[in-house]
């Protein structure tokens, strides 16, 4: 299915995906699916900026969005993707 994807906070993985949404053909139909194929991707730097360690877990401090609305953390796993969905990967920063 063919999505948007974009990731705001990440300048690690800038030049793989530079700011704004990127066409992604997703092969599975979750939200869960996708982050898995992200993390699959050839290079190492997307997966390390979106888990937590090596728990492979999604780091708690990535925000996610899909059309705009924040998906709750409680819904990650199982929340379904639609054609055209624009998925956001936001990474929470502090600072002071």
């Amino acid at each position: 299915m063919n999505t948007r994807i974009e990731f705001v906070g990440f300048p690690a993985i800038y030049d793989l995906f530079p700011e704004g949404p990127h066409p992604f053909h997703l092969e599975g139909s979750t939200l869960s699916d996708l982050i898995q194929e992200l993390v699959a991707h050839p290079d190492s730097r997307v997966g390390e900026a979106l888990l937590e360690g090596r728990t492979k877990v999604l780091d708690p401090t990535i925000q996610v969005m899909i059309n705009r609305r924040f998906i709750p953390k409680e819904e990650l796993t199982h929340r379904k993707i639609r054609e055209g969905d624009q998925i956001t990967f936001l990474r929470l920063l502090a600072g002071g």
